[in-house]
């Protein structure tokens, strides 16, 4: 069973062997594409695994997930250990040639994973049901779906532009507002009952952008 890329797991009675049962993994439908898209943009795979070697191998060489990056037989300690591993080893950005301290998102469906999910920089529990796991770990996932890594990472990309354009768009007019209102402007004149409309002026902008995210496709 081991040979072939199977779970055992052997029952005795008495410490007299009685039952050993096979058990193998089924990818999930989207596992294979969302895997693509993340190696593709340029975010490194891994695989922690408590199955044993030959199955965790198995489902390793299906996604193309070099055997580097691959951990089989691991306790929770274990999985926390090899975060704690990455999170201590600088990564370098291609574009500056600047290290700085890398992210890992660490995603997992079982009760076993809560250790690993409040170590990760980011911790994604995929899960249909409550489990305690859920309290350790920064995102749920509700949908069963792998998928989902790739929606969370696209919206925090836009949520994160939406912050830069409000932070921008506040330093902009308020340095206009402050020079208007300090007479830097000679020809430029308010009428003091209309004043008012400049903290419109000021606010719209940043409900409009983040109500826009809605709409957003991700």
């Amino acid at each position: 069973m081991l040979s072939e890329g199977l779970t055992t797991v052997c029952f005795t009675v008495d410490n007299a062997l009685v039952a050993v049962f096979g058990l193998q993994d089924t990818l999930r439908p989207d596992a294979a594409s969302t895997i693509d898209h993340l190696r593709r943009s340029g975010i490194s795979v891994h695989i922690l695994s408590g199955d044993d070697d030959g199955a965790v191998k198995a489902i390793a060489a299906q996604l193309n997930v070099s055997e580097h990056t691959v951990r089989s037989r691991c306790s929770p300690a274990d999985k926390q250990t090899y975060i704690k591993d990455l999170l201590a080893a600088p990564s370098t950005t291609p574009s500056s040639g600047k290290s700085r301290k890398p992210i890992v998102m660490f995603v997992g469906d079982g009760t076993n994973d809560a250790v690993a999910l409040a170590q990760a920089t980011i911790g994604v529990h995929i899960s249909s049901g409550t489990d305690i796991a859920q309290s350790a770990a920064d995102v749920v996932l509700v949908c069963p779906s792998l998928s989902g890594v790739l929606t969370i990472i696209n919206v925090s990309r836009k949520a994160i532009h939406r912050v830069a354009f409000n932070f921008g768009w506040s330093f902009v007019y308020n340095t206009f507002a402050v020079l208007l209102g300090a007479g830097a402007f000679v020809h430029a004149r308010i009428p003091p009952e209309f004043a008012g409309l400049g903290e419109l002026v000021s606010v719209l902008p940043v409900v409009l952008a983040a109500v826009l995210l809605k709409w957003s496709k991700v």
